[in-house]
């Protein structure tokens, strides 16, 4: 009976330290997404005219809701003496996109203009992207 006892509860503690896991994962998952939004959100704002427009109004709306105080999940980092921002991944990741979108631009190949969209699709889809975003996850609770 006391061995029956011990193997249920093996398997009880296996069966939940994989649901933790399992959980852990869709939430680095979770606000590694929202971070790779709120840099789409943050190159899309920042290629528009600077013009008051629905569009504008949206992105930014969009942008909040990604940042701290929103949906997201990094922390902020900050000196606790001074309040000095020591690290801000949302900063950090605006300043990635926007620097991307000014190397690479936003040309057609067929020549008949710009695309924002395009090219803030191509930064977000990038494989750099995927890697500077991963190397934001010490700053997750």
């Amino acid at each position: 009976m006391r061995t029956q006892i011990i193997k249920a509860l093996l398997w009880l503690a296996l069966l939940m330290s994989g649901c933790a896991n399992s959980w852990a994962d869709t939430a680095t998952d979770d606000a590694r997404q929202s971070l790779k939004n709120y840099g789409l959100t943050r190159c899309l704002l920042e290629a528009l005219p600077d013009q008051p427009s629905m569009l504008r109004e949206d992105l930014a709306s969009a942008s909040r809701a990604y940042h701290f105080m929103g949906k997201g999940a990094h922390q902020i980092l900050q000196d606790e003496e001074t309040m000095d921002i020591l690290h801000d991944p949302y900063l950090d990741t605006r300043d990635f996109v926007l620097k991307r979108y000014t190397a690479d631009g936003s040309p057609m190949k067929a020549g008949n203009g710009n695309s924002a969209f395009h090219a803030c699709l191509a930064i977000y889809n990038s494989t750099e992207f995927d890697q500077f975003i991963r190397g934001q996850d010490a700053y997750l609770p």
